[in-house]
């Protein structure tokens, strides 16, 4: 089947490159031609397991090209996949202007009857929009041409996001349209007839579900996250907490990790998107509300949490482990790792820091950072330091020495916002270790808190 995708970003280029890996014929459009280039080279931009190796194999087989061209893209394809961004606004709500314009240049283009797909995370009636956008793009050119408009999630994790792809849950399709089901079964059957069941609904209900998805996930974190501050105050272990709750087949495991907070591309605009779109119809989302605010205050935990072993942070020398805002990508977007250097930083404190795939923090760009530094290796990041915060639970850090890695610090203090380090069993002399919502069950190797500092 001839497919098109439009953006080369994240979800764009992911999708373009599984869907060329099952059989298809794809054509991934954007409009900067630097990027293009780029792609062309069988260079990716980011990083993301799997990818380059695919997106190669796929180039060299010609099943996949990149164009800057809308017009060849549209005329040469059936099924057009719009997979650009939906940034927050600064009210919340998502901006869904690149999608609608995406819409309009199809409308431009389009000769035959084809299937707009809306993969972009938008809200609920966007799908109409787009429909009208490419309806406005025919009757610019006087044109009368047949086309269907479906919704068709996406449910990619960064760091797993090809597996996801290619062995998903479920493949979710809103649509109006018996054709328009038709082609996109045939279009993931390569898919759907190994992993995944294929799911029809309507337009709205898909669209809908994209938004529940990620809250529910995002819920279940922040609900840990306060779960885990009880825990530490009465003297009880998250993790033996944790173990209980995911025993329990009503419960499951997953996302039942207490740590720093989320961030990432999608759950903190997601949720910003779906407490405006209950606002514009007159509902409130409080529970929504209230996993922000948790998410907010936790990403400052680790702060709190050292100021209150050395008193003032002005210049103190803080390691930071991990920058991505997980682990598995490259991506710093909305990472609890932004947040909390800035803070670091406000304080008066220095940061090294460390990540294997993070090499420079754009973010930052516009403060001061000649307190700030990354460094090749997490040990010379250490070195000299006062305390050492886990942000990101890479592995190469789980199976480090802390007696070895304490030994190099001018304060032993390590605080683990993943609780990676779940047993703190390490040679070498006597440190201070902080999880989150460990409670006071770790003492073997605390050092008494008038030695601190």
């Amino acid at each position: 089947m001839r497919v098109s995708v439009f953006g080369a970003g994240y979800v764009g280029l992911v999708t373009a490159t599984c869907l060329a890996s099952v059989g298809h014929s794809v054509i991934c459009v954007d409009v900067d031609r630097r990027r293009i280039a780029e792609l062309g080279r069988g260079e990716p931009g980011f990083y993301e397991p799997n990818l380059r190796d695919l997106m190669s194999m796929c180039l060299d087989d010609g099943s996949l090209c990149f164009s800057s061209s809308p017009e060849h893209a549209v005329r040469n394809s059936l099924v057009h996949i719009v997979a650009v961004g939906t940034p927050s606004q600064p009210d919340g709500s998502a901006d869904v202007s690149q999608v609608l314009a995406v819409g309009n240049t199809i409308g431009k283009h389009l000769t035959k009857f084809g299937v707009v797909v809306v993969k972009s995370t938008v809200p609920v009636g966007t799908n109409e929009r787009v429909e009208s956008a490419i309806a406005d793009g025919l009757q610019e050119r006087e044109e009368l041409v047949p086309f269907a408009v479906a919704s068709n999630p996406e449910f990619l994790r960064e760091g797993k996001a090809v597996e996801d792809f290619l062995r998903p849950d479920r493949v979710v399709v809103g649509a109006r349209h018996k054709r328009a089901f038709n082609i996109l079964e045939e279009m993931y059957r390569p898919i759907t007839s190994v992993h995944g069941d294929f799911l029809r609904m309507s337009i709205r209900s898909a669209e809908l579900a994209k938004y529940a998805c990620n809250s529910m996930l995002a819920t279940r974190v922040s609900f840990m996250n306060e779960f885990a501050e009880l825990a530490d105050t009465v003297g009880a272990d998250i993790l033996d907490v944790a173990r209980v709750m995911g025993s329990d087949r009503r419960i499951g495991p997953h996302f039942l990790n207490a740590g720093v907070g989320f961030g990432g591309s999608c759950f903190p605009k997601d949720l910003k998107a779906t407490i405006h779109l209950a606002s514009s119809v007159g509902r409130s989302m409080s529970i929504l509300s209230s996993v922000c605010q948790v998410n907010d205050f936790q990403h400052l935990t680790l702060i709190e949490r050292a100021a209150s072993l050395l008193g003032d942070l002005s210049g103190k020398r803080i390691a930071i482990w991990g920058l991505s805002f997980k682990p598995e990508t490259d991506d710093i977007r909305e990472a609890p790792s932004v947040s909390v250097i800035r803070q670091l930083l406000m304080q008066g404190a220095s940061v090294k820091a460390h990540d294997p795939k993070v090499k420079w923090l754009p973010l930052l760009s516009s403060m001061d950072q000649s307190s700030f530094s990354i460094h090749e290796d997490k040990l010379e990041a250490v070195e000299g330091s006062d305390v050492l915060m886990l942000i990101t639970e890479w592995n190469e850090y789980r199976d480090v020495d802390l007696g070895v890695v304490t030994a190099l610090m001018r304060t032993p203090i390590v605080l683990d916002g993943r609780n990676v380090w779940r047993d703190v069993k390490h040679s070498g002399r006597p440190y201070t270790y902080f999880g989150v919502g460990r409670g006071e069950s770790l003492t073997q190797h605390v050092l008494p808190r008038e030695m601190v500092g």
